[in-house]
């Protein structure tokens, strides 16, 4: 996916909105906060795998990710002087502290860096603070990080999304949590503002919400996959490739696809010797975020907030 436009469609220059990115990973919430909100720039990434950040770099040389630099820690990484400067702050802070198939030792792990991230947002001062975790963090630990983002004087909105929502093969499920500042007008859609509210989860996003097909929660995300951005989503189907791969089991599609594209190969696979290509991709492809998925949850949560 290529990065968007300066303009819009009319010729009128997106509003910019800059963002910093905390254990962002490969990049999957940018991609998604890229989709969400057209004006979307990366200010800052941190992110201290070597692979990960490897990964950003290549990114940023093909444009699919803004040019910006990579912090390598986050326990070491000052949020003053991005105070004022950012308007998202978003963050993947690591899973295993509350994943299910961890220890779920929560606050005692010493890769629990909630933290950290409470110290940066508190440093900088963002308007909206976006995040995303396992399914599992909304049994342990979610409590402690909505209390503290209204601590910090943020209504808090959260729901569980899944990658399968968007199209996609497999379900992920992901827990999102957006948040604003309640020092910072909230427009509605009739023009006035409101203070941010208490946190809650959004209507429709409990345990009984049904899956939405792209476009059909209101969020109008397709609108925003505009034809003829680089190496974008239409790029890709022109190139006769779906959008999401077909599940393993589909064989009939899987059938289709290859017949098309004969140079496709597997993307995980052994060599003769033993050891397993591109590990690297595996592991990003095991903790990342689907960024349509993202994006989705974000519009739904935002939407929530608009009321």
């Amino acid at each position: 996916m290529a990065l968007h436009p300066e303009h819009d469609p009319s010729g009128k220059p997106y509003d910019r909105i800059n963002g910093l990115s905390l254990c962002t990973g490969v990049g999957g919430l940018e991609l998604g906060l890229h989709i969400a909100e057209p004006g979307y720039r990366t200010a800052c990434y941190v992110e201290r795998e070597a692979g990960a950040a490897a990964t950003l770099v290549a990114r940023m040389e093909d444009q699919t990710l803004d040019n910006a630099p990579v912090w390598d820690d986050v326990r070491t990484f000052d949020g003053r002087p991005w105070r004022g400067r950012v308007h998202i702050l978003s963050a993947g802070y690591p899973c295993q502290p509350f994943s299910s198939s961890g220890r779920r030792r929560g606050k005692d792990d010493p890769r629990h860096l909630w933290p950290d991230v409470a110290r940066i947002i508190e440093e900088c001062a963002p308007e909206w603070v976006f995040c995303e975790n396992v399914e599992g963090h909304l049994d342990r630990g979610f409590e402690e990080v909505a209390g503290e983002l209204s601590g910090l004087g943020f209504g808090v909105k959260a729901g569980l999304f899944s990658a399968a929502e968007v199209g996609a093969s497999h379900i992920r499920n992901r827990l999102f949590i957006l948040a604003h500042a309640d020092d910072h007008p909230l427009r509605q859609p009739g023009g006035d503002p409101t203070e941010g509210q208490p946190a809650c989860f959004p209507a429709g996003c409990g345990p009984d919400r049904q899956p939405a097909c792209l476009g059909s929660g209101g969020t109008d995300l397709d609108a925003v996959l505009q034809p003829g951005e680089g190496d974008g989503f239409e790029a890709r189907s022109s190139a006769g490739l779906p959008l999401f791969a077909p599940a393993p089991c589909n064989l009939a599609t899987w059938d289709a696809v290859l017949a098309r594209r004969m140079d496709l190969q597997p993307e995980f696979f052994g060599l003769d010797h033993g050891m397993a290509d591109r590990l690297e991709r595996y592991t990003a492809a095991g903790n990342g975020v689907v960024p349509l998925a993202a994006a989705y949850a974000y519009r739904t949560l935002k939407a929530a907030f608009e009321g």
